[in-house]
């Protein structure tokens, strides 16, 4: 109250007057966040900011744009990084362009006297689509399939079970529209196996910086109406991640760009294949092919297989083994005849290059559904020895079943030396099959090995808590690494290993920047079948953050695009990470999962899930 008074007047004059605090001024972005763009290339859209004053957009303000001064960042058009609001408050930037480095950043975008900023998150990545080139993929996952009186979960009439594809497509980029133009595919699963052409199909990019690949065939029985959808993430510019991305089934896999020229398979491959038998029964095998011209050579050639626990190992091939040449897509087929009671097999195989082989069984003898990969060993090829391998390390991770009467889930990764005595083996590893009630730390285990001259090492003896006197096949390729399978007659696995590089000197900033991430696991309550693939930013300090594809056979098949899932590590100079995962777990999505992280080197890392909460287990690849 504010009074104005006269000498001699009795009565003052009032004025009632209130202090309101000045309308207050902000920015926030609007529009552009959060992008994807590949290096060197230029953001698809302007980063725009709003200005508004209590409320009221704001005209004329000038708007700062800032980025990142190192690292991951870019450059506007011209230099300019100012922008004025127009009549509705909005700035819109200069055209944004990524500079050559990887990663995930932040934009700023400031209004002087305002102390709050505008938010822009932007990502780096090594591609945003496929270039021109024939791409060989591979799948290996669930599917569901028409069986009269069957179920799979809540579906009647249909069962579920494990399929595999190996194929190859090419692609055509004409004006910036990616098509894929023709190409062929093998697929297996319970039901059915089949060559089929892929006629055609597309490329496209997604917001959370994935691919969506479809591919067109004349098969109905396969995919929807004969079309796969696949969500990709790459890792290199010609090489990613990919999963089956759509009703029918969920799946992870690989793509790679084919070499120009493609050469018919010679010398040794470490291969495995597993799924199941004739009689829907978990089996693995795995080994070392020698090819020989046309042949396959029984010298040099070796095989280990575990049919649902009954183990025979060292065995033979015949010398009327076969593999086929390479058709104009790369695709081959060996002709496995055992010298023993175990039936021919024949896996047919796509070519990525000398190193590299996809395959898929097809129809023959065994009748079974299996896929799997072969390694090139090149020069190495009958040279192996035990000095080959002896004080290196390597981190496995593979999957499979145990309990083999109640076929329960189960997964184990790890990472084991193979010591300099060239007899011992230690190492520490964990194992998942959701029958634990906690979380499990990671277990040191000791054993010995042997290796023959094929690159065939025998694990023996593996022994620690929980775990008693394992045997395990390593097959090895001649550029580090190799294949694995397990002999043990409680369970039934598969998968690879990687030699490790860096052992005793990791540290947090070993795990560090944008990483091309590969899930696959099963749920809690019915053991079905999930898969994710994305794009995770990783701090080289403690945390990780991303998002990610997630399909889980409900059934159908249930697509989440573009979830978020984040989670902290703690570094370990063994390269044994603690750490935890949120945003994969399917029956409690807010569960903070427990994993250990197992690093291969400073570009790769195997991570396994360690709670009871589901079955996950993870491949990280740095993009470069």
């Amino acid at each position: 109250m504010v009074t104005a008074s006269v000498s001699g007047a009795s009565t003052p004059a009032s004025f009632s007057l209130t202090n309101t605090a000045a309308p207050v001024e902000s920015i926030a972005a609007t529009s552009g966040t959060p992008q994807n763009a590949a290096i060197s290339a230029a953001f698809g859209a302007p980063l725009v900011a709003t200005v508004t004053t209590g409320g009221t957009p704001t005209p004329g303000v000038m708007v700062t744009f800032t980025a990142p001064a190192s690292g991951a960042s870019g450059t506007f058009a011209g230099g300019l990084n100012t922008a004025t609001t127009d009549a509705n408050g909005v700035a819109t930037s200069a055209v944004f362009t990524a500079n050559a480095t990887i990663g995930s950043y932040t934009v700023t975008a400031a209004v002087a006297g305002v102390s709050t900023l505008a938010n822009f998150s932007l990502t780096n990545v090594v591609a945003t689509t496929l270039a021109t080139g024939r791409y060989v993929f591979s799948l290996a996952g669930e599917d569901q399939f028409a069986f009269a009186g069957a179920t799979c979960a809540s579906a009647s009439n249909t069962a579920c079970g494990p399929y595999y594809v190996a194929g190859a497509f090419d692609v055509s980029v004409v004006n910036n529209l990616v098509t894929i133009t023709g190409g062929e595919q093998d697929f297996i699963d319970s039901a059915i196996f089949a060559s089929d052409s892929i006629t055609g199909g597309t490329v496209t990019s997604t917001a959370d910086g994935n691919l969506l690949i479809t591919l067109t065939t004349a098969d109905t029985s396969i995919g929807v109406g004969g079309v796969e959808t696949l969500s990709g993430t790459l890792v290199t510019a010609s090489t990613g991640v990919i999963g089956e991305f759509d009703a029918s089934a969920t799946s992870s896999g690989f793509l790679a760009r084919q070499t120009p020229s493609v050469a018919a398979p010679s010398g040794g491959y470490a291969f495995v294949a597993a799924g199941i038998d004739t009689n829907a029964l978990p089996v693995s095998i795995g080994g070392v092919i020698n090819v020989s011209g046309s042949g396959i050579s029984p010298s040099g050639s070796v095989f280990d297989i575990n049919d649902d626990g009954v183990v025979s190992q060292n065995q033979s091939f015949a010398g009327t083994s076969t593999v086929t040449g390479p058709d104009s897509f790369g695709r081959v087929q060996f002709s496995l005849v055992p010298s023993g009671s175990v039936a021919p097999i024949n896996l047919v195989g796509y070519i990525v290059g000398p190193k590299h082989i996809w395959l898929a069984e097809t129809g023959d003898t065994f009748q079974g559904t299996m896929g799997g990969e072969a390694l090139g060993q090149g020069a190495n090829t009958g040279t192996f020895s035990s000095a080959s391998i002896a004080g290196s390390s390597f981190v496995f991770g593979t999957s499979g079943v145990d309990n083999l009467s109640a076929i329960g889930a189960l997964q184990v990764a790890g990472v084991l030396t193979t010591n300099s005595d060239g007899t011992t083996v230690s190492g520490t590893l964990n194992f998942n099959d959701l029958s634990g009630t906690g979380v499990q730390n990671p277990i040191p285990v000791t054993g010995t090995y042997t290796v023959d001259t094929t690159g065939r090492v025998t694990v023996s003896g593996l022994t620690g808590s929980g775990v008693t006197s394992v045997t395990t096949q390593i097959y090895l390729s001649g550029y580090g690494g190799g294949t694995v399978v397990s002999m043990d007659t409680s369970d039934v696995l598969a998968g690879v290993a990687n030699q490790q590089t860096g052992s005793g000197s990791f540290t947090a900033s070993s795990f560090s920047g944008l990483y091309g991430m590969t899930a696959t696991g099963f749920d809690f309550n019915n053991e079905l079948e999930l898969d994710a693939n994305g794009l995770v930013s990783v701090d080289g300090v403690s945390a990780l953050s991303g998002t990610v594809d997630l399909n889980f056979m409900t059934p159908p098949g249930t697509q989440t695009p573009g979830g978020s899932t984040s989670g902290a590590f703690t570094a370990d100079a063994s390269g044994v990470f603690a750490g935890t995962i949120t945003g994969l777990d399917i029956d409690t999505p807010a569960n903070n999962d427990a994993f250990t992280f197992y690093m291969i080197d400073t570009t790769r890392a195997v991570a396994i899930e360690t709670d009871a909460n589901q079955l996950t287990l993870i491949k990280f690849a740095l993009q470069h």
